[in-house]
């Protein structure tokens, strides 16, 4: 019997644990349905940034770097490298569009007060700031100070190793998602979870050396 346009339309009838077809890859459905099944495979099982893995974290950009392509990520995007620690740390630089301070300022932070007749270029000229305290505790992996300023951890070159490879990725991802011109190669969600080890990076490099790759 054919249906009329009266007829109640009967909804696909779907296996459990049945493969996802073509069609049904990028749809919500087939979206939930790959939640699952990675909740399956086991909870707080680490999920190793490989091509296997890039339809999770949705950014074509940090996809071509856990393909391999480390020196190209921008292509075929439109994201872009960020800043690095010392970019960041720097008073009399620009970040993007931005003056230095008024990109921290931007994304929610202080970089600190200038002193009275003193460069606005020179680190040593300005006191306060944003502390780590002020910051997710998620990104204090060398467990610094909470009344350690930000800046004196992105520019210390001797300690802090990760916990300033996170600030640094982190302000470039809160600048990235402020919604102009600039994308950086990953949000602060897919940031936390690479912080957390829920994402790992490629070929067993540590987190430092994959997000030193990730800024110019």
């Amino acid at each position: 019997m054919s249906l009329n346009n009266n007829d109640p339309v009967k909804p696909v009838e779907t296996t459990p644990g049945s493969p996802l077809t073509t069609e049904e890859i990028g749809t919500t459905e087939s979206m939930n349905a790959g939640r699952r099944k990675i909740a399956r495979l086991g909870v707080g099982a680490p999920l190793v940034l490989t091509l296997a893995s890039r339809s999770v974290l949705a950014n074509q950009c940090l996809s071509n770097m856990l393909s391999g392509n480390l020196s190209d990520p921008t292509r075929d995007s439109i994201c872009q490298k960020g800043w690095s620690p010392g970019g960041w740390g720097q008073p009399g630089g620009m970040i993007g569009s931005y003056t230095t301070l008024g990109a921290w300022q931007a994304i929610g932070y202080n970089y600190g007060t200038l002193k009275p007749n003193c460069s606005a270029s020179q680190v040593s000229c300005y006191t306060g700031g944003t502390k780590m305290s002020g910051l997710p505790s998620w990104l204090n992996k060398d467990g610094v100070a909470g009344s350690t300023r930000v800046v004196d951890v992105l520019l210390n070159n001797s300690a802090y190793n990760v916990t300033r490879h996170l600030i640094c990725a982190y302000f470039n991802a809160k600048l990235g998602e402020l919604g102009g011109s600039f994308h950086y190669v990953m949000t602060v969600a897919q940031l936390q979870q690479l912080a957390s080890g829920a994402l790992l990076p490629p070929g067993g490099m540590s987190i430092s050396a994959f997000l030193d790759s990730t800024w110019a």
